[in-house]
Parts: structure tokens; C-alpha cells; sequence
């Protein structure tokens, strides 16, 4: 606990010692809040709409037409949109328009229409951040305009955190530079005055916030928003599969060796990857020739590539040769969330489970399963097994109910061998091991 304290001491002080005045006044005049509105008509439509939900965001100018870029969520289903810059200058209704929404990486691009020409942030490298640099976050939080809070990056490549939609190839940069609610959309900035990231969310547990933020690193951003300004949403290449990272303990469950490349979780019925031949249970270990070096940098490729073109995996065998399988790649759409209801419950391997079926299933995969209500501790909680995680397979055996569940525990009383579970979580399927 002493090094924990010294070294947040360290950074503080690391902190203090930099100079941020001139960055934040470079930043300044492209900083914008943003207040949306949603439109609702009274319930017999026969008085005026009313303004309802009002909710409080941030952004910043990308160029000099005035296009802005910031959050989804800040923007997502809103009607008025009101824009108000650093010098008080506000733009709304007419003069605001948005240009397009990314709900994957909850970006999103409006634009303020004027005669004047905007200045726009410099934009920075997230290629060249580093843990320990120093960074400001700016925006409004609360409706406090002209934020500005100070910290240091965390972390880097947070991947896998809560998205509302999406594949999980986008990782995050960390940052302790408090960001509140109203700060969503605003620029992270290093010490020259460049914007790093766009502050997106923040961690919170039932006590509330935790003091981390998370933030979508400006050069995925700005990809982003040159294809929102182009096109009016990101065409994205679709596979039709979700894969996981290949652990030691996967690969010995699977008899396959521990090496670079993805295990194929799901394949979507009628999805390129399906057409291909490829199945849950393949290990892909290479992309157009080139070796997989992990799960985020296979599914940004594939996603990178546009609807209609075609990639070759290669597919290592037991007998050491690879096959090759060639997919012609479609255009990916945000899958519908699973609801999983309840029917019974049962306690094994320290999980509370119950029967569950997925609303709207996508596919056959997701129709039934045992549904985790509670992670008791034990192996499950050891295995990493949250709750609302859907099993659906154990040893390869289908799960449907808890009948299925109990069956299974029958036959692995007393065994020491590991168990291969296959499960949803939300919208992705994964392999994990479990030691009973």
C-alpha cells in the first residue's frame, strides 16, 4: 500500500510541474458544449411538442466547415441540438445538423453551419502515448463549460470494456484526469495542445465514480469521422464470426498447440465465415499470409477491409500443414442485445444458473441455454464467469436447460478434468476452462 501511495504522490507531483496553461489555450477556441434535447408530442397531439431529457455533452471543432466531432450517446435519438462555444457564440436548430453516428465506437460528427470559418484542434499521434505522460481532459461537466482537469495516461489498450454494441476491437486509453458527466465527447490532451482522445466514459461501482476515465484514441477517431463525413456511417468489413485469444489451458483442452492466431467461439448461419466452411473450434492463425499476433489486431484488419473484398485464413491441422479458406467478406450491422428470462435455477461449479432463452436470437447457437445469476467464487469465479454470461456448451455437449447442466454434473463427479465451456457474453461468444 506505501509504494501504491508514493508512486500516486509521484504522479501528482509529475502532474503539477507541467504547464498545461498554453495547451488549454490552444484547444479553446475548437472546444464546444453540446445540449441535446429529445422531441416529444403531447399524448393526444393536440398541444405543441415538449422538450424532454435534456442531456449536457462536449466536443471539438475537426475543421474549418465546422465539422465536430464527439459521442454518440451525446447525440443518439436527440432532435434540438444546441451548440455553444468557448466565447459564448451558440448555434442551434437549423445551424446544427447531424452529420453521422457510429454507435460501435460511440463517436459522432454534427456541424455547426455558418458564414464564418471555425478553428479547428490539432490533432495528435495515440500511436506514441505512454502510461506516466501527462494529459488534460476538457469539456463541461455538469454544464461547468471550459473544463479542464488534469492526470496522467494509466493505461493503455483497455479493450474489453462495457460497449453498448459493437465487435471488441476497440481498446481505450486510461486516464485518472477526472472526467464527470457532460465531459463525454471532449478532447483528451497532451501537453503540447494536441487532442490524444476523445473522452468517452467513466468507471463507477454502487458507491459511484471511481476516479477512472476512459477515453477512444484520436487515430481511430479520426478514422472514424472522415467516414461519418464522407459517407454518413462507417462501412465496416463483416466476417460473420466472433473469435478469443488462444490461453495455454484452452489449447491443451483442445489439443492444439499454444501459438499465435484466434479461436473461432461463433459463426453466424449463413455468414461469409459460414459459407466458407469455417466452424466454431477453428484456430485461424493466419490473415492474407500473415501471422495473428492477437484477437484486436485480426478483427480491426477484418473490419478495415470493405464489404465484397475477399481474405484467405490459414488454419494450421493436427498433422501440421494449414488449410486455406477464402471468405468474401460482408457488411457488418450492430447485432440486437440478447434478454435472457429466467425458468429454474441450479448451484454447480459455484455458479447459480437458470434456464434462459435469447429474444430475437440471431442464431440456432442462441436460442437456449443455462443463464449465470449468480458467481458464487470457485471454479467459476477462478475461470473468469460472470453473471449473465449464457452457457450453451460444456465438452463440446450442447447445454439447453438446467436439465442438461445437472446431467453433465453427473457425469464429471469426482473427475479432475478440466471442463471446456462455450458461452455468450452480451452479443459474443467465447471458449474458457473450468477445474472442477
Amino acid at each position: 500500500m506505501k509504494t501504491v501511495a508514493w508512486a500516486l504522490v509521484l504522479a501528482g507531483a509529475a502532474v503539477a510541474q507541467v504547464n498545461f496553461v498554453p495547451a488549454a489555450d490552444a484547444v479553446r477556441p475548437s472546444l464546444v458544449s453540446i445540449i441535446t434535447e429529445k422531441v416529444e408530442p403531447t399524448a393526444d397531439s393536440s398541444g405543441p411538442a415538449v422538450l424532454q431529457n435534456r442531456v449536457l455533452g462536449s466536443g471539438f471543432v475537426i475543421d474549418t466547415l465546422g465539422h465536430i466531432l464527439t459521442c454518440n450517446h451525446v447525440v443518439a435519438e436527440y432532435g434540438c441540438v444546441t451548440v455553444k462555444f468557448s466565447d459564448g457564440k451558440t448555434f442551434g436548430g437549423s445551424e446544427v445538423s447531424v452529420v453521422g453516428q457510429d454507435p460501435v465506437t460511440d463517436l459522432a460528427v454534427i456541424r455547426v453551419t455558418a458564414t464564418k470559418r471555425f478553428t479547428p484542434a490539432a490533432l495528435g499521434n495515440s500511436a506514441e502515448l505512454e502510461v506516466g505522460q501527462p494529459v488534460m481532459a476538457m469539456g463541461s461537466p455538469f454544464g461547468l463549460e471550459g473544463t479542464a482537469t488534469a492526470g496522467i495516461v494509466s493505461g493503455l489498450s483497455r479493450w474489453g470494456q462495457p460497449k453498448s454494441s459493437g465487435p471488441d476491437f476497440q481498446d481505450f486509453i486510461q486516464t485518472d484526469a477526472l472526467v464527470n458527466p457532460g465531459n463525454s465527447g471532449g478532447p483528451l490532451v497532451d501537453e503540447q495542445g494536441k487532442v490524444v482522445g476523445v473522452n468517452s466514459f467513466i468507471r463507477t461501482t454502487r458507491s459511484g465514480p471511481t476516479g477512472i476515465g476512459f477515453s477512444t484514441p484520436i487515430n481511430l477517431a479520426k478514422a472514424v469521422a472522415e467516414q461519418l463525413i464522407r459517407n454518413g456511417k462507417v462501412i465496416r468489413g463483416y466476417v460473420g464470426m466472433s473469435t478469443q485469444a488462444i490461453t495455454e489451458a484452452i489449447g491443451k483442452a483442445i489439443g492444439a498447440r499454444p501459438r499465435s492466431g484466434v479461436l473461432v467461439a461463433s459463426v453466424d448461419p449463413g455468414g461469409p465465415a459460414a459459407r466458407a466452411g469455417i466452424r466454431p473450434g477453428y484456430v485461424i492463425a493466419y490473415l492474407d499470409g500473415k501471422p495473428i499476433p492477437d484477437v484486436r489486431w485480426f478483427q480491426s484488419e477484418v473490419a478495415g477491409r470493405s464489404p465484397g473484398t475477399t481474405v484467405t485464413f490459414g488454419i494450421p491441422t493436427r498433422s501440421g500443414t494449414d488449410r486455406v479458406r477464402t471468405v468474401k467478406l460482408g457488411s457488418w450491422v450492430v447485432p440486437a442485445q440478447p434478454s435472457p428470462t429466467a425458468l429454474m435455477t441450479k448451484h454447480w461449479l459455484g455458479l447459480v444458473v437458470k434456464d434462459g432463452r435469447v429474444a430475437e436470437p440471431r442464431s440456432d447457437e442462441m436460442g437456449e441455454g443455462i443463464v449465470i445469476t449468480e458467481v458464487e467464487g470457485g471454479a467459476g469465479a477462478e475461470a473468469g464467469l460472470r453473471p449473465g454470461d449464457i452457457i450453451i456448451e460444456i465438452n463440446l455437449a450442447p447445454v439447453r436447460n438446467v436439465a442438461d447442466f445437472e446431467r453433465i454434473e453427473k457425469v464429471m463427479a469426482g473427475t479432475k478434468r478440466p471442463l471446456l465451456l462455450r458461452a455468450f457474453r452480451g452479443r459474443q461468444a467465447f471458449y474458457t476452462t473450468v477445474q472442477p
